[in-house]
């Protein structure tokens, strides 16, 4: 389930969409709404949500994802321009999130990963991709909590992707969008 912010991140989900589907194994099945229409209910059928750019839910809905991520499911929460964590919200994020940090001229890159992790593993062998090269002109800083990984560090040390386990779900925090606009 990739939950956006409506209109204005529409590319962001057409393009996370259009990759998920040429999956093929496992093949996906993705679904979208909008942070403004997220229910409970959206997460029935679900294996992982991905808050792509977008407020976290809170209330019910909040609740719900808490219950959805402590019950086994995953959850992605892309921290681009858009994105917020209320403080009435679940208690779920690998860490605190900062404001955007600009990286001027070239910009930065990554300049860690850790490629025992389940993600980066695809990434390990030989002509296999370099993660290293791509460019980021944004993101947000993220102090790590107690129970957090740091799974990637953009090249000045701040973390990139972080991980936190809770109950028996994953949630994995990505500092910066996955557009064309950051990175």
């Amino acid at each position: 389930l990739i939950v956006g912010s409506g209109r204005s991140s529409a590319e962001a989900n057409l393009f996370l969409t259009r990759a998920l589907g040429i999956g093929s194994a496992p093949a996906f099945d993705v679904r979208t709404t909008t942070s403004a229409g997220f229910e409970a209910s959206d997460l029935e059928g679900r294996q992982v949500v991905i808050l792509n750019d977008t407020p976290a839910p809170s209330g019910r809905a909040g609740q719900a994802l808490a219950e959805f991520v402590q019950g086994g499911g995953g959850l992605l929460v892309v921290a681009g321009e858009r994105s917020a964590w209320p403080t009435d919200g679940p208690d779920l994020l690998p860490g605190t999130v900062g404001s955007p940090v600009d990286r001027t001229g070239r910009g930065g890159a990554i300049g860690f990963v850790d490629y025992s992790h389940p993600v980066f593993e695809v990434f390990a062998a030989p002509r296999s991709g370099d993660v290293t090269t791509a460019r980021f002109f944004r993101y947000r800083p993220v102090e790590p909590g107690p129970s957090a990984a740091v799974l990637a560090r953009f090249d000045d040390g701040n973390p990139a992707l972080s991980e936190r386990r809770v109950g028996a779900g994953t949630v994995l925090l990505w500092a910066s969008s996955i557009d064309v606009f950051w990175n």
